[in-house]
């Protein structure tokens, strides 16, 4: 669930792009007993592969007849989805002014043709390392360690800029705030390894439940989870925060102690303006939906009110 390791080279991803046959079938065939090659012939094919598809890198070719390498390279440095994303140039010429300006349009390294293949194959792991080892620092730093969540950090430095995005879109933004009910009596029923494994399960299911690309699933704290999402409206939070509770119940997590013998959670919603959440900062939203929890609550739990 939490994905709190680095992933093997075999599961990184490497784009070749070249729009020569024979360059890419040897590149292919250099790295793909290491890597997950996809092989594209285009800069237009480029573009596209790498906002739909992520690769861990990209190994590009410097002239190609539709879009040469310079301009894929800087579109791919332009785009927040896609500018972290390191861009190896193999190119049979390389002068001075070439050179410049691969560093210029971003490029974390080249590789001159003809390829020697240990080469290519070492500079590939080097810069994927250097991706992988930045990636899991900012895992390590914005996940919780238990369920693999986003934590309070991520909630504090990342949120805000989420929100002033919606913000200057006109957009709204929700809070759900979550708490597992009679969460207590679970630990002093079935001990803490077995809390864990509860708050792990119960993560998942919120997890699979909120499936936005945007929306953000945070564990605020002890059995309490809080949900942001963006661009929505009153009826559609009302409809997620449901769907949350009802997928919880559903789950048939044992508990003795909990309502009905299953583990069921509460949830209070709310839902501003971003430019309002902008000017009275995250905080007064989260607060608007905890007091929503506690009706629920104050209500015979396993609901959702706002």
């Amino acid at each position: 669930m939490n994905g709190m390791e680095i992933k093997p080279y075999s599961a990184c991803r490497v784009l070749i792009v070249d729009d020569e046959p024979m360059s890419r079938l040897l590149l292919e065939s250099i790295l793909e007993s290491v890597f997950h090659c996809t092989v594209v012939e285009s800069g237009k094919d480029a573009i596209s592969n790498c906002e739909e598809c992520l690769p861990d890198l990209v190994l590009l070719d410097m002239n190609m007849p539709d879009i040469n390498g310079l301009e894929v390279c800087a579109t791919l440095k332009a785009s927040p989805t896609t500018s972290q994303i390191p861009v190896i140039f193999v190119t049979s010429t390389m002068d001075i002014e070439s050179e410049n300006a691969c560093w210029e349009v971003g490029a974390s390294d080249f590789v001159m043709k003809p390829v020697n293949a240990s080469t290519l194959t070492h500079r590939v792991k080097t810069h994927l390392q250097n991706k992988l080892r930045t990636e899991f620092l900012e895992m390590m730093t914005f996940h919780d360690q238990l369920t693999g969540l986003y934590n309070r950090m991520y909630l504090t430095k990342e949120i805000p800029l989420l929100i002033k995005q919606v913000a200057r879109d006109k957009g709204m933004v929700g809070a759900i705030m979550i708490d597992i009910d009679y969460f207590k009596l679970f630990n002093d029923h079935y001990g803490h390894l077995e809390g864990d494994n509860c708050l792990k399960k119960v993560a998942q299911i919120i997890a699979d439940t909120v499936k936005r690309p945007k929306d953000a699933v945070i564990r605020f704290g002890g059995e309490e989870f809080l949900v942001i999402l963006p661009y929505i409206d009153y009826q559609g939070i009302k409809l997620v925060a449901n769907q949350l509770v009802k997928a919880v119940r559903q789950a048939g997590i044992v508990h003795e102690k909990g309502i009905s013998g299953y583990v069921s959670i509460s949830a209070g919603y709310a839902v501003w303006k971003a430019a309002d959440v902008v000017d009275e900062d995250s905080a007064s939203l989260i607060e608007d939906a905890d007091i929503s929890l506690f009706e629920a609550k104050e209500r015979g739990r396993n609901q959702a009110k706002g």
